[in-house]
């Protein structure tokens, strides 16, 4: 069966967190395509602060130089509505067929915020998801809502997500980050230099578009 999964984001910027999180999952799961989906208007988050295109070119920057079977889809942020990700996995849907199996790497906080998303119950229609454990995850509390997601859903055998078109979730410890994009971002604005947590070539892109002052 073929398989793809889709990292979705604004990834303003991507770091190495972002990175190395990618790098680990493909290193265990192999999948055919890995698609960075950046977004244009996140519906949850605030207002991106880079532009669309400074964003993109960051993405690129980060992965040109990676062997992992990654990519980068503009379907979302070539969109002139908000990112709504049940649309988006339905245009795959229409453009892949029924047969392909489709997962979607999300982080335990966006996981646990699942109700809050458009048309939410049709995710696992469409696809698998494949949950990113984070930094003090075991102690979030979920909703009753989670909690029978769960129970239909989640399985412990990472393989079947690749031999499954939809309909599982899976747990997934991709190492620890403790890092975020709004973190640099602060760090910037405040004078700090955050290279550390980033791509060499990303780090040199802000210093020379100024970005995050």
């Amino acid at each position: 069966m073929h398989n793809l999964i889709i990292y979705g984001g604004t990834f303003d910027p991507i770091h190495n967190g972002h990175i190395k999180t990618a790098i680990n999952v493909q290193n265990h799961f192999n999948f055919e395509q890995f698609i960075f989906l950046p977004c244009k208007i996140p519906v949850l988050k605030k207002k991106a602060t880079a532009t669309a295109k400074q964003r993109i070119d960051m993405l690129e920057l980060a992965v040109k130089n990676l062997d992992q079977n990654f990519e980068i889809n503009l379907s979302e942020i070539n969109r002139e509505s908000p990112s709504y990700m049940v649309h988006t996995l339905q245009n795959f849907r229409l453009e892949l067929g029924s047969e392909l199996s489709i997962t979607l790497l999300l982080g335990t906080d966006s996981f646990n915020q699942l109700p809050q998303w458009h048309n939410w119950q049709q995710l696992l229609t469409l696809a698998n998801l494949l949950v990113i454990k984070r930094c003090g995850s075991d102690n979030v509390v979920m909703s009753e809502q989670i909690k029978k997601l769960l129970e239909q859903h989640e399985t412990f055998d990472g393989k079947t997500l690749i031999r499954s078109s939809h309909g599982l979730i899976y747990f997934y410890d991709a190492g620890s980050f403790n890092i975020s994009s709004s973190q640099i971002r602060k760090q910037l604005s405040e004078g700090k230099d955050p290279s550390t947590y980033l791509p060499e070539e990303v780090a040199h892109y802000i210093k020379k578009h100024q970005l995050y002052l």
